[in-house]
């Protein structure tokens, strides 16, 4: 294992842990591999309507996207498609490693 791939078997580790105090079963993984794309997403979407699976576990809300509005609704996209739940596991625990998007406290000064 290189120490790229630290960070993504946490992430698993992190999932599978939560799977399990849930009660749930961690049984596929999708790695988006580039950057702001959304094939894992996609692919996620259509394994889950073919194999009837109603629970998703993501290990922060940015996996679903960098832009927390857009997260929210990718949730809700997934949660609809899916009709079932989207659990994660660490929603803003962690700091982000993406770069700011706005100005924070609303631009106050």
């Amino acid at each position: 294992m290189s120490d790229d791939d630290q960070p993504e078997q946490q992430h698993i580790a992190n999932m599978a842990a939560f799977a399990e105090r849930e009660g749930l079963a961690l049984s596929m993984v999708f790695v988006e591999k580039r950057w702001q794309r959304t094939l894992a997403l996609n692919a996620l979407m259509a394994y889950c309507q073919g194999h009837d699976i109603r629970h998703v576990i993501v290990p922060t809300s940015e996996h679903l996207n960098q832009f927390p509005m857009l997260s929210e609704i990718s949730k809700e996209v997934l949660e609809q498609d899916i009709g079932g739940q989207v659990w994660i596991v660490a929603p803003m625990e962690e700091p982000s490693s993406y770069p700011p998007t706005g100005t924070k406290n609303g631009g106050d000064r």
